[in-house]
């Protein structure tokens, strides 16, 4: 039979009754949901916002590389996944009409996300989702709850502990009936008891009813309730005694008292010192055997002590009379036994449900990646032309093998160029990666290290370097002068999006981000300078002043103008000559103190400038980019970092002097360059492919054609360039927008001279013999 026959058999057998989860459904939603993001308007709400956010989280990572680049700490580093997730998070719970609606939403944004990125939707990329995880997470432990009280529910039924059929009850349970004489409350709500039916198998009926046998076996000894309840009254009743009593009389006291609360009950029939105060009731209790002895020696020392204190008695013997009132009404039965082996027994079912969770999860994500599998893409079939061309050219026909290499590269070039999205192709981006650019550097190195041998064609080598030199450098050249149209300012809502707080974060307000590491690094030497300086002012200058106070009699004195005076007396035996090496030694010391401190405050200064210089370079490069609202949420981050200490006034001075006039001018659009654009990087790889038919292949025809085949490119893309499409980051949305270009004229150069110096090298190497057909 088909797999996906098989499949749903398997789902039929295992959802019977199941309403509340519907692996039909979640597939259906997720079609919708597929189906209606490829469509040219979206009509659902929930897609509508998704395409508003990948605008906004493609904005976000354009600002963020454009103004601290894509350095990120391991342990804040966010993935593009991720930002999908926060997506999911913010979308309204009312959004979703059920758990299925929510699986399949998250099941959808992972689609999205390897449609975006290039990469195959598989079972494990899905599985590792954090929305997928997280959504089916939260149904597993939904699931858990329900599932333990439905069992309970179940179990305590088949029992005869609950007397009322509950609404769904499975067949395959037996009902046994044990406990009929015994009544337990366990009521699961009907919505709980369908769901766990549907997630429910056999081997979960298998394991409620080896549960329901065990219980239904066991002999459950009663005794062992009332010993626990009166030996937690003789405790209380022992507390008022305490103070009189060391630790081996307190056990004898609750001993005692036990003891006199089983002869209240009628359990024994006679205890050593029985208050008369306490009257004897009757309790039976079937299989109680007293464990405690009669005879402790430290029970006539106890009583003793009691009735030496007759308040401390009063209050034990009143605690104990409430204690065997409550006793003798209470109804002892093994229904608490067996309620907490119920749950005992629930709690080793549940891993199992949850078990069978798993392989639903996996189940669902295999049908998720079955449903939306894209048509095949036969273009790897080139490679094999490849092959089979070089077989004939190398084996058939001699004649082609010398242009066998450049009619592959030539197709790979019209492919790159025409026949593919080289940025959303991962495999072809990566061969490209791994061949290409290692080969036209090697060109590149070879070209340089041939200037300097003796002899050669001077000229044709001065044409090869500047040929490459340009190639290498048109991947990084603006593309356009100026696109006010992708200024921050100019997507509405960005703002208010859920991807601005993240690009704050990563900007500054995040401890590990680089403004914040630049901050308290600046705070840090500012401080540690404040530091030095005022221990020299309360420490080493104050201990040198004393020392000479104390040995040569100065004294020191403030005047109304709040000036230092010393006073010395005229002669002292310190003053004397004699004793010069002792004075002088002190104020070698003092010296020596002084110069380690200004060492370390030069030091510190530099350090500050050097730091003072990176913080403003990184605060200029945030604030040239930043809307209006981003400017003045930075500003006022800085101004309360700042302010935080009286002694980084200097700092916040110092910055507002460096970007005041950054402040005032208007925000600066992301700078466009030509990696950043997907048919200009075709345009791109395809010049490097170009060097190697110019510099290796050296076949005028087919050098010629590739030229022309690049120029051609060169000028559709160029007419189109008003629609802008913006390759942010491997793995991003790429951002669409319709500019108003104002192309940038080097660009336009470059290239003229790329394909210039391409036809010079060529005519004048033919000419020169150079080149061979």
């Amino acid at each position: 039979m088909p797999k996906r026959f098989l499949t749903v058999v398997l789902l039929l057998a295992v959802s019977v009754l199941s309403f509340s989860f519907s692996q039909e459904e979640v597939l259906d939603r997720f079609k919708s949901y597929m189906n209606d993001y490829q469509r040219e308007a979206p009509e659902l709400q929930k897609i509508k916002k998704l395409e508003e956010d990948l605008n906004y989280l493609s904005v976000y990572r354009l600002y963020k590389l454009q103004t601290v680049g894509s350095i990120e700490k391991k342990e804040s580093a966010t993935t593009i996944a991720d930002l999908l997730s926060r997506h999911l998070e913010s979308l309204p719970a009312e959004d979703f009409s059920s758990n299925d609606d929510r699986i399949a939403y998250s099941a959808f944004l992972a689609w999205v996300l390897s449609d975006f990125s290039g990469k195959a939707f598989q079972v494990g990329t899905l599985n590792e989702m954090p929305a997928y995880l997280s959504t089916f997470n939260s149904f597993t432990s939904q699931v858990r709850s329900m599932a333990e009280a439905v069992y309970k529910e179940w179990m305590a039924y088949a029992l005869g502990l609950v007397k009322d059929e509950p609404s769904v009850f499975p067949g395959e349970l037996k009902k046994t009936d044990t406990f009929a004489q015994y009544s337990l409350k366990a009521d699961a709500d009907e919505k709980s008891e369908r769901e766990i039916l549907s997630l429910s198998s056999n081997q979960i009926y298998n394991l409620l009813n080896s549960s329901i046998d065990t219980i239904g076996k066991r002999e459950y000894d009663i005794s062992s309730l009332v010993e626990e309840e009166v030996k937690r009254f003789a405790v209380q009743a022992t507390l008022d005694v305490a103070p009189l009593m060391d630790s081996n009389l307190m056990n004898a006291a609750r001993d005692l008292f036990q003891l006199w609360l089983y002869r209240s009950l009628g359990l024994v029939e006679e205890v050593p010192h029985y208050p008369a105060e306490i009257s004897v009731k009757t309790l039976s209790i079937k299989g109680f055997n007293l464990s405690l002895p009669l005879d402790n020696p430290d029970y006539e020392r106890v009583v003793e002590i009691l009735n030496n204190n007759l308040d401390s008695r009063l209050k034990s013997i009143e605690k104990l009379q409430m204690a065997s009132q409550v006793l003798s009404i209470r109804q002892f039965t093994p229904v608490g036994l067996i309620e907490r082996d119920i749950g005992d027994e629930v709690k080793k079912i549940i891993p199992v449900q949850a078990g069978i969770l798993g392989q639903l999860r996996n189940s669902l994500s295999r049908e998720i990646v079955s449903v939306s599998e894209k048509g095949v893409n036969l273009w790897w079939l080139r490679f094999v032309g490849y092959i089979i061309l070089a077989l004939i050219a190398f084996f058939l026909l001699p004649a082609l093998r010398k242009y066998w290499l450049g009619i592959v590269i030539t197709f790979e070039i019209f492919y790159m160029l025409f026949l593919t999205d080289v940025t959303r192709n991962l495999f072809d981006l990566s061969l490209y990666s791994i061949i290409v650019l290692p080969v036209f550097a090697f060109i590149l190195i070879m070209a340089v290290f041939s200037i300097f041998k003796k002899g050669g064609k001077k000229s044709l080598l001065v044409i090869k370097l500047l040929l490459l030199a340009t190639i290498a450098i048109f991947p990084f050249l603006k593309l356009y002068n100026d696109v006010p149209e992708i200024s921050m300012d100019s997507f509405e809502g960005f703002y208010d999006s859920i991807y601005y707080s993240t690009l704050k974060r990563d900007l500054f307000l995040a401890p590990e981000s680089l403004i914040s590491l630049e901050i308290r690094d600046l705070s840090s030497v500012v401080s540690s300078e404040l530091n030095s300086f005022k221990r020299v002012l309360r420490v080493i200058v104050p201990n040198e002043m004393n020392a000479f106070s104390n040995n040569a009699g100065l004294s020191y004195t403030v005047d109304g103008n709040g000036r230092l005076r010393v006073t010395a007396p005229a002669f002292s035996e310190y003053m004397s000559i004699e004793n010069q090496q002792a004075y002088a030694d002190e104020l070698r010391g003092l010296s020596k103190d002084l110069n380690s401190f200004i060492r370390d405050s030069e030091r510190n200064a530099r350090t500050y400038e050097s730091l003072l210089k990176s913080f403003v370079s990184s605060s200029e490069r945030i604030i040239r980019y930043s809307g209006e609202t981003l400017r003045a949420d930075f500003t006022e981050f800085v101004e309360t970092s700042l302010k935080s200490k009286p002694e980084l006034n200097v700092v916040m001075d110092d910055y507002l002097a460096e970007v005041s006039d950054d402040l005032e001018r208007e925000a600066l659009p992301a700078v466009v360059r030509v990696f950043r654009v997907p048919k200009f990087v075709a345009l791109a790889l395809g010049l490097f492919l170009l060097s190697a038919v110019v510099f290796v292949v050296k076949k005028p025809l087919i050098s010629l054609i590739n030229i022309v085949v690049v120029s051609v490119y060169f000028v559709i893309s160029l007419a189109g360039i008003k629609e802008l499409t913006l390759f942010v980051q491997g793995g991003s949305p790429v951002l669409n927008i319709t500019v108003d270009p104002s192309v940038n004229a080097l660009f336009l150069i470059v290239f003229a001279g790329i394909i210039v110096l391409s036809v010079l090298w060529v005519l004048l190497s033919q000419k020169k013999g150079s080149v061979s057909e």
